[in-house]
């Protein structure tokens, strides 16, 4: 008797506590996922970073690499290339572009030596396109290379075989040339369009005079 006393003289929860439980456990729910969300948020935002990073890495890495080599005349070859030649700039309508100009494609001739040992003058171009045909941005960093006896774009022996991509996610790629310096104004957007990185590089052409 004094046992079931002691239940009738327990009261439940009211409706002001209850509601306040309802409160409470919303504000920590909420709380948890806004700290959720923000934390997964920048670990997208850091791996998008990263792979513009990596994408602008390889870009530059290429860009030197090639464009480095302009005017580069074998020793069994028996034609110079002259400076005119070894390294062209062109604006979007493809007209020359001078020293001192912003240009949208670079292209640059070379010898280079076959792993067979044979010796071919090479042309090697870089702009930037769009990836796929539909594409209504240009995105990403794209070259093609093909042989040319005499550094000439056009009427060449050999067709240029179709553009290559280098480097995804630019969203500029300009160059200009002052002596035998030439230096890139690259901007890249992340996979999810929220980080637009610029950066600037050079290639100095070794083989190309003052």
């Amino acid at each position: 008797m004094v046992l079931n006393q002691n239940f009738k003289n327990q009261s439940g929860m009211s409706l002001a506590e209850a509601l306040m439980a309802v409160v409470i456990s919303t504000i920590v729910m909420g709380t948890a996922y806004f700290i959720y969300n923000n934390f997964q948020q920048t670990f997208v935002r850091q791996l998008n970073h990263s792979v513009i990073k990596q994408e602008v890495r390889f870009a530059v890495h290429s860009l030197q690499l090639d464009l480095r080599m302009a005017g580069y005349k074998h020793i069994d070859s028996s034609d110079n290339i002259s400076d005119a030649n070894a390294i062209r700039l062109f604006d979007a309508s493809n007209n020359a572009v001078t020293d001192g100009n912003d240009a949208d494609r670079v292209s640059a001739c070379f010898d280079h030596e076959n792993n067979d040992g044979t010796v071919q003058r090479k042309i090697v171009e870089y702009e930037i396109g769009i990836e796929q045909t539909g594409d209504t941005d240009k995105t990403i960093l794209k070259k093609r290379i093909y042989d040319s006896d005499n550094c000439t774009l056009n009427n060449d022996d050999t067709m240029p075989i179709s553009w290559e991509p280098v480097a995804k996610h630019f969203k500029k790629f300009k160059i200009q040339k002052k002596n035998n310096i030439l230096n890139f104004d690259i901007e890249l957007e992340d996979p999810g369009e929220k980080i637009i990185e610029k950066y600037s590089a050079a290639a100095f052409m070794r083989n190309v005079s003052y």
